[in-house]
């Protein structure tokens, strides 16, 4: 992009049009080299059954079988066996339906853009283990292909995958999915070498809501934090929890310092990562005054949650 921005200074500067080219083409010119082609990371978010439907569809073309009639054990035992591998899985000449392709094509763009552009990828629903590995293989192999096809590594790093537990079923799963993701030795170690040793982990408000009630679904989402952290804790993994909460009561909103001082002790260790979601980006960020208090709030109420935290119940 700052090439082309640079010739045409130059040849306004040479054709003695340096008025025109000190003005907005300067100030243009200035904005892409302080902030590059990127300001704020985008997060990829997919429903769990999509990958399943898109690994089913691949190892159905294959011959290997039918991945969703297999169990649990033997899917996690087929994706480590491919994430170690070194050849890609989806054959160049695959044909597939469309919204399988849609999830290949998404996995393609993903693996270009690299992890400079997206910040994770989100799997909304998940409920197993092989939920995170199915996106780490499916994400390996668009690397490979794109690595192939453009001659050249892809940019940044891989995107980190966050698995969002919603239903009170896969909340009180919660912990028992991490403590066996962490187990496998091929996932411990990528955490660690390529994501710092740093595990992100989203709690749904909204969903387990609507599941069990307002009352049920706080407890169990309290519950599940605790799990979770324990499980990190026991393998020497650092936890973000990633709350995705609503505006309204009913999707888990409400004051934002108390919901913050609410959470379990240990859970809040110096991060923490939560949506705004609609009307609420307007109210809390909408006039510059106001998203300065908000910001003030979310920083107090983090760094007493991290150095005073509440007694367990």
């Amino acid at each position: 992009l700052l090439e082309p921005l640079l010739l045409c200074y130059e040849s306004l500067q040479s054709y003695g049009s340096g008025v025109l080219a000190d003005g907005r083409l300067a100030d243009l010119i200035r904005r892409v080299a302080t902030f590059g082609m990127v300001l704020m990371k985008l997060d990829l978010r997919q429903e769990s059954g999509r990958h399943a439907d898109t690994l089913d569809a691949i190892i159905t073309y294959l011959d290997m079988g039918t991945y969703s009639e297999w169990d649990e054990e033997k899917k996690l035992d087929f994706l480590t066996r491919e994430l170690k591998g070194k050849r890609p899985l989806v054959p160049v000449s695959i044909e597939v339906p469309a919204d399988v392709k849609e999830v290949l094509d998404t996995f393609q763009i993903a693996a270009e853009l690299g992890s400079d552009s997206l910040g994770a990828y989100v799997i909304s629903m998940a409920s197993s283990a092989s939920d995170v590995l199915a996106v780490e293989l499916l994400q390996k192999d668009a690397r490979l292909a794109a690595t192939g096809e453009l001659g050249r590594a892809c940019p940044g790093g891989t995107l980190r995958v966050v698995p969002l537990f919603e239903t009170v079923k896969d909340l009180r799963e919660a912990g028992s999915v991490i403590r066996k993701l962490l187990s496998i030795d091929w996932y411990h170690e990528h955490v660690i070498k390529n994501h710092n040793g740093h595990q992100e982990v989203m709690v749904g408000y909204s969903d387990s809501g609507k599941d069990a009630g307002r009352f049920t679904a706080a407890w169990e989402l309290y519950k599940a934090q605790e799990d979770v952290v324990a499980a990190c804790n026991d393998y020497g993994i650092k936890v973000t929890l990633f709350h995705g909460r609503g505006g309204s009561i009913g999707r888990g909103g409400g004051p934002t310092y108390l919901a913050i001082q609410s959470q379990p002790p240990g859970s809040v260790m110096g991060t923490l990562r939560s949506t705004e979601q609609g009307e609420m980006v307007e109210a809390k960020f909408g006039l510059p005054q106001i998203a300065v208090r908000q910001l003030e709030i979310y920083t107090t109420a983090v760094l007493l949650a991290t150095l005073r935290p509440p007694l367990p119940p």
